[in-house]
């Protein structure tokens, strides 16, 4: 398996120039850990020179495997389920600028947080349509351009639907596309799913996995709760993935130490 951490950073309020330099200041540092890629949480990713980022990706033989998309939601409001078709359609358009880059870069597009919440007065059978038909209409463009959608189960206290990996593989089911993947993430899978059985599962949805986030029961790094690494990467290791686990944990007391601390302590059972 490959190893690679998530980063942001700053597209929306820094300098072209100021973006390439941190992108390059991370494939340094990170290269020399035995790191192979780094998973980018973007907000706008219109603003970045992908042709450069390629540049320095190449020469420091990494990789982009995902692009993370939440901010989409957190920052500018947009999501799937909305019951404001205006939003919706923003949210829709956002993720094709994803993919756009996703394409130059070779990467997959993470649907997490942009499915959004629901809302207090809201209808939620309605608003689920609405995450369904606009990760449709979204399958049609990732489709056209070649590239994957991973789609992340998320616990019930962050989010308000397809919190657990069967919910979730539904849904797959329903779409019907084979440019939607899963995306498993431990500290997800911690809370929502049965620990006895989640194995078994997992083995049973090998074919379906697109991507994997690493976090532990603390929500930090890999070693620091505990979540049975061992296993989990195990159980991965025998089903055939053979991808990137990425890293995306409270970067606490520092994203330097939890990318060295890490990278020892997962390379001893990847």
């Amino acid at each position: 398996m490959l190893l690679s951490i998530v980063s942001g950073l700053n597209e929306s309020k820094s300098k072209k120039d100021e973006v390439i330099k941190k992108f390059s200041s991370l494939c340094h540092f990170l290269k020399p850990l035995n790191y192979d890629g780094i998973e980018l949480n973007l907000l706008e990713p219109e603003k970045i020179d992908v042709d450069e980022i390629i540049e320095i990706m190449d020469s420091y033989e990494m990789e982009i495997p995902a692009l993370g998309t939440g901010l989409t939601f957190i920052r500018f409001g947009f999501s799937f389920g909305d019951l404001e078709e205006s939003n919706r359609k923003k949210a829709i358009e956002r993720i094709g600028r994803y993919i756009e880059f996703g394409q130059k870069t070779q990467s997959k597009v993470i649907i997490g947080l942009i499915r959004g919440r629901y809302k207090h007065d809201s209808n939620p059978i309605k608003e689920k349509l609405n995450i369904i038909s606009s990760l449709k209409e979204c399958c049609r463009t990732a489709e056209n351009y070649g590239v994957e959608l991973v789609f992340e189960p998320i616990n019930r206290f962050e989010i308000d639907s397809y919190n657990t990996i069967s919910q979730s593989k539904e849904l797959l089911e329903e779409i019907g596309s084979d440019n939607l993947k899963l995306l498993i993430d431990s500290f997800h899978t911690n809370l929502e799913e049965d620990l006895l059985y989640v194995w078994d599962e997992l083995k049973s949805i090998s074919h379906d996995i697109g991507h994997v986030h690493l976090s532990d029961t603390t929500r930090r790094d890999p070693g620091s709760g505990h979540f049975d690494f061992k296993t989990f990467l195990s159980v991965l290791k025998e089903t055939g993935y053979d991808q990137h686990v990425s890293l995306e944990t409270i970067m606490k007391p520092s994203f330097e130490d939890v990318a060295k601390n890490s990278a020892q302590y997962l390379r001893l059972i990847l």
